[in-house]
């Protein structure tokens, strides 16, 4: 897809237990599967879907960007004064599951061919919510993909097995690198993966092909921020589960 015909953005809400959730949604021409994207904390859907255009890479998918909101703290941001998401079950009275919830249900309704073709994507703060729904909210996707987060507290409980991408950055100051590491560690242990495919010097893939699971762990020599080379590859790995 050229460049001038990558998919716009069009800005959409949902109401959930009376507060307005806003989020950008891709009019993406016969998406193949669906990627519902978090910014990190302080960050807005706006300025994510600006820096990275993952809608334009992603060209197959329909992609959103769901605005996180104040009133949770924790981190670099105690007070919750900044956009967020909840980091474990029960902050705010679980109001982004629930939000994840309904979501879901709207695009099902929208898309009934991309029911079981929904992944959930989170840089930083975004990540940590995307492993709680991994944890809480499993049956919600078809898979998950982090950046620059950890949720070895998360998935040292009971974890159904997904596909998963993610990717970590050996120059990470933010968010413990060692953290990040152990949950891959944690994932490969949970989907009893044993096959494994380097496909580049960053870029491993370990499966189990008489179970259809995949992960991808993309290694990059950066910090904290998301990679636009990864997302080249996430692109891959996606369009391959969805073929």
């Amino acid at each position: 897809m050229k460049k001038a015909d990558a998919p716009s953005l069009i800005q959409k809400s949902i109401l959930v237990n009376g507060v307005e959730r806003i989020y950008l949604q891709s009019d993406t021409p016969h998406p193949k599967y669906a990627v519902i994207v978090f910014h990190g904390n302080g960050g807005t859907a706006e300025g994510f879907a600006k820096k990275y255009g993952i809608e334009k890479t992603l060209d197959n998918a329909l992609v959103i960007y769901l605005q996180g909101i104040p009133g949770i703290g924790g981190g670099f941001d105690p007070k919750g004064l900044k956009n967020g998401w909840q980091r474990k079950k029960g902050d705010g009275d679980d109001r982004d599951l629930y939000a994840l919830d309904a979501l879901v249900h709207k695009i099902s309704i929208e898309f009934p061919f991309l029911e079981n073709k929904i992944y959930a994507m989170g840089h930083s703060n975004g990540g940590r919510l995307t492993y709680l729904l991994w944890n809480q909210r499993p049956d919600l996707f078809a898979g998950f993909i982090v950046n620059a987060h950890q949720g070895v507290d998360l998935l040292e409980q009971t974890v159904i097995p997904k596909n998963a991408f993610i990717i970590t950055g050996k120059q990470d100051r933010v968010v413990n690198n060692a953290n990040q590491m152990k949950s891959v560690d944690i994932i490969k242990s949970t989907l009893n993966l044993h096959e494994k495919n380097l496909i580049n010097d960053e870029l491993t893939i370990y499966s189990d092909k008489a179970k259809s699971l995949n992960l991808g762990h993309y290694i990059h020599p950066g910090g904290h921020d998301l990679p636009k080379t990864a997302l080249k590859f996430l692109k891959e790995y996606l369009d391959t589960l969805n073929k």
